[in-house]
């Protein structure tokens, strides 16, 4: 099922673009744009897609110039722009999650994964990165995924000159606690003050229920974290998600947390009490909050040192054996 939702982002996505233009557009063009929306398909791909959308009728073939949408295509476009409104951000979150499989007891198993795109030369400086962050506990699981330029894997094309760094969102640790029958609720996304290591409170959030994009992209755009000076310093404004669980699988959640920490996972900021508030965000009657560093922390943090960083989270679910330990 995850695997049509995403094959049907996709397509709805080329569509979207196709009738941005009125001429028509080639598969080397569409590739260029798709990548703008975190779509990092090879042309291979994109083609293929394009032939699927031909036989649908959403899109009109014109030998070598290109692919125009149709008028059923504009209609289907329509039907689906009208269902990505508010709660799909949580939907596609929550349906990534209950996807991903990985289990701790054997190590084994899909992690959720985010990807961001750097400069090739940046590679032992965004290792360097990941090492820091991991000494401080603020990465979710201790693999990471290198791709170099023109490597494709998982329908990512890596460009010419660029990098791709797959790490492991924090989406796996709601996975591990939904599998493992523990029910949680997605409520906010947001900044975090950090002070001597210690998370003090959240400055800002935004609701899932409230937002159309992940709500962790509009801080790194709008350059309001300070990851690197919490690496060097320890205090600074972090990336965070909070989570709401029934009171009742609070000792549950202790027990999967503390053998994920015996595995160098970490990732979790506080764990809150039951009906007691989390870093100043009250919770839910007879539910306690548990709020986690946010997957795209590590491209953020590169961000910040002004390098350029394109970072697409959540974007696919791969076996954690393809991944290398930090």
């Amino acid at each position: 099922m995850l695997h049509e939702n995403e094959s049907a982002r996709k397509e709805i996505e080329i569509l979207r673009i196709l009738s941005e233009f009125a001429d028509p557009v080639g598969s080397t063009l569409l590739k260029r744009e798709l990548r703008k929306k975190g779509f990092l398909l090879s042309e291979r791909t994109v083609r293929y897609h394009l032939q699927l959308l031909e036989a649908k009728g959403f899109v009109l073939g014109h030998n070598r110039k290109g692919r125009t949408i149709t008028q059923p295509g504009l209609e289907e476009l329509s039907r689906a722009l009208a269902t990505q409104r508010l709660g799909f951000t949580t939907t596609r979150f929550m349906s990534l999650a209950y996807s991903a499989n990985y289990n701790p007891e054997v190590d084994s198993g899909t992690v959720v994964t985010n990807v961001s795109l750097l400069d090739k030369n940046l590679q032992n400086k965004t290792l360097d990165t990941m090492k820091a962050l991991q000494r401080m506990s603020l990465l979710s699981a201790p693999y990471l995924k290198v791709m170099n330029e023109k490597d494709e894997y998982c329908d990512i094309s890596v460009p010419k000159g660029k990098l791709a760094l797959l790490t492991v969102c924090n989406l796996t640790l709601d996975s591990i606690l939904i599998h493992s029958g523990i029910p949680l609720f997605f409520k906010h996304g947001g900044l975090v003050q950090v002070l001597n290591r210690k998370p003090i409170r959240f400055v800002e959030i935004i609701s899932y229920e409230g937002t159309t994009i992940p709500p962790l992209e509009v801080f790194v755009y709008r350059k309001m974290t300070s990851i690197s000076s919490i690496l060097k310093t320890g205090s600074g404004m972090l990336l965070a998600t909070l989570r709401e669980i029934p009171s009742e699988a609070r000792e549950r959640t202790v027990k999967i947390l503390d053998e994920l920490h015996k595995k160098e996972w970490g990732g979790v900021l506080v764990l809150g009490e039951p009906n007691e508030p989390v870093l100043g965000i009250p919770v839910g009657m007879d539910r306690f909050g548990i709020c986690m560093v946010g997957g795209i922390v590590p491209g953020a943090a590169m961000v910040e040192e002004g390098e350029q960083s394109v970072t697409f989270a959540p974007h696919c679910i791969i076996p954690i054996e393809e991944m290398n330990r930090i």
